[in-house]
């Protein structure tokens, strides 16, 4: 498994600690996604903020700041299984856009992107009509990063690092508006800590990781190990939230792994 794939999984694992620190803080949906990408592209920028560049990513900017704002939502209407494994069904998303864009996809990525999206029907099963909102909201936010991967795939630049805090501050852009209308929310230890969380962990390792392995991993390999969200979020939801993971969400994780096995050893 080389670097990329390596990077990848671990900023999966990472991804899987996002929809716990949201749970956790009282602050509004604009306010977390705001905070979360203006820090994280200072940080990353290393006192070498470009204007034009940020200008630049406006799209893919844009693409992450809806994508953000939608999971985030989601996460306040659903349970924590619920949001993380439907919005891991961008893969599908994924295979269907690439040919459109003149990327091909094999019968291998065909077959374990299928296996992946039935490791996610089978965690979800049955789907609780209730949270149908908060559902819904997770499927049109795994719609926005899978279209914000296939776009991102084709930028190139030297430094990932760099083209990471571009991304992230031309994000903030399209956040602060939800964050005026929302508002801060409320402002507390633990929204503070969930916050610093969001930064570290999903943000400047999760993301950047994707960012730094686009232009040299396909998209829809991008998207199916990003599958490790929902697997990951399931553990920790069971120690921190006393969620009992049900027989069809264990052996739909096991998919899951399973197909981003089969991904990565090539």
């Amino acid at each position: 498994m080389d670097k990329y794939y390596t990077a990848l999984v671990i900023g999966g694992v990472t991804f899987g600690t996002a929809a716990i620190f949201i749970k956790f803080s009282n602050m509004t949906p604009g306010m977390i996604a705001f905070s979360r990408f203006l820090v994280a592209g200072i940080i990353l920028s290393r006192g070498r903020v470009n204007f034009r560049n940020i200008v630049k990513n406006l799209k893919v900017g844009f693409l992450l700041a809806v994508h953000m704002i939608l999971f985030i939502l989601s996460v306040y209407n659903t349970t924590i299984i619920d949001s993380t494994v439907l919005v891991s069904t961008s893969p599908i998303f994924s295979l269907a856009l690439s040919p459109l864009v003149g990327i091909p996809t094999t019968r291998k990525e065909i077959v374990t992107g299928l296996i992946a999206f039935l490791g996610v029907i089978i965690m979800n099963f049955p789907l609780n009509e209730g949270r149908l909102y908060g559902n819904l909201l997770a499927v049109l936010s795994a719609l926005a990063i899978s279209l914000y991967t296939i776009i991102l795939s084709k930028n190139q630049e030297d430094d990932p690092l760099l083209l990471t805090s571009y991304v992230y501050l031309s994000s903030t852009i399209f956040s602060f508006p939800f964050l005026l209308i929302q508002g801060v929310g409320k402002i507390d230890l633990v929204s503070v800590l969930s916050l610093l969380g969001l930064i570290i962990f999903p943000t400047l390792i999760g993301h950047t990781s994707v960012i730094y392995a686009s232009g040299h991993v396909k998209p829809s390999h991008i998207e199916v190990i990003g599958l490790l969200e929902p697997v990951v979020a399931t553990v920790l939801s069971f120690f921190l939230f006393k969620q009992v993971p049900t027989s069809f969400e264990l052996l739909g994780s096991g998919l899951v792994i399973i197909s981003i096995a089969l991904l990565v050893n090539r």
